[in-house]
């Protein structure tokens, strides 16, 4: 074994120790073989950092930072100024595109805490604003979280046995307890997104979906992802029918108002009353 490493790494160092012991130190630096990947792990690390500090996300971030950190001390030093310098021109050099609408300020003691409790699984307590500004200690059964413009915490409350959505931003203290909770087998945090258009759910709105799009907007509609579980339909005069079945039709209207009168809501019927009167000739908004 020891002829086989003075054999793959030229410079072996091969000192007998004060007693009489051998050792075998490789050359410095490392050799490259032998170092994890930085340079694109650092670059990715960073993308990953911002993007969880730009959505709240704040322990996240932390934790991205410490893998960051001890990657950078597994490598030589000059090698790990290199990765940093490079990933920091890489990541000034990307602009992040304006989201305009509304943006709550979650607390990172407050996003903590859910994430404690979602570990558990424990009860949550909470003190909640509701829309109307009252303010009320809640304890609830944390199932999940939808992450958005606005974030939702999707939980189980004593009074109720239906999911309830409490905006993230409205959480003003929480603490998670430890008091154990039994998860439902038949909650999935992503099939219930997929529930609805935005973050937002109406359990009544909840149906299906149909939007046509002209014949002179239907390639750029083709390029759409409107929901994960849509299905999609050329017609022969080259229109597009894009199908999907969730709710959140205010969410709706405000996405279909940029594509004008090259679209038309089939259903639902409350969807199309509520977009038609909102429709303008802008043409095809790329």
């Amino acid at each position: 074994m020891t002829v086989a490493l003075e054999d793959t790494f030229s410079g072996i160092e091969n000192p007998i120790r004060p007693d009489r012991r051998k050792a075998w130190k490789l050359p410095d630096p490392v050799p490259a073989a032998l170092s994890p990947p930085v340079d694109e792990s650092i670059e990715a690390l960073d993308f990953a950092i911002r993007e969880a500090r730009d959505a709240d996300r704040h322990r996240h971030a932390r934790t991205l930072m410490r893998l960051r950190d001890d990657l950078l001390q597994r490598v030589p030093g000059a090698r790990a100024r290199a990765a940093e310098t490079d990933a920091e021109a890489i990541l000034q050099s990307v602009g992040r595109v304006a989201r305009p609408g509304p943006r709550g300020r979650i607390d990172p003691a407050v996003a903590d805490a859910v994430y404690d409790a979602l570990r558990g699984p424990y009860r949550l307590r909470m003190r909640y604003r509701s829309q109307g500004g009252d303010v009320r200690e809640r304890d609830v059964e944390p199932l999940g979280v939808l992450l958005g413009p606005r974030s939702y915490l999707v939980a189980r409350v004593p009074e109720d046995t239906a999911f309830r959505h409490f905006r993230m931003d409205r959480i003003l203290a929480a603490e998670s307890t430890d008091e154990w909770i039994a998860l439902d087998p038949a909650f999935d945090i992503n099939a219930h997104a997929s529930e609805a258009f935005g973050s937002y759910h109406d359990p009544a709105q909840i149906g299906s979906v149909a939007w046509k799009f002209s014949p002179r907007a239907a390639q750029a509609a083709s390029e759409f992802l409107f929901h994960p579980e849509q299905e999609q339909e050329t017609l022969p005069d080259g229109s597009l029918i894009v199908r999907f079945t969730a709710c959140g039709w205010l969410e709706m209207a405000w996405f279909l108002y940029q594509w004008g009168e090259e679209v038309e809501v089939l259903e639902p019927a409350g969807l199309r009353d509520l977009v038609h009167p909102g429709r303008r000739d802008f043409g095809i908004q790329p």
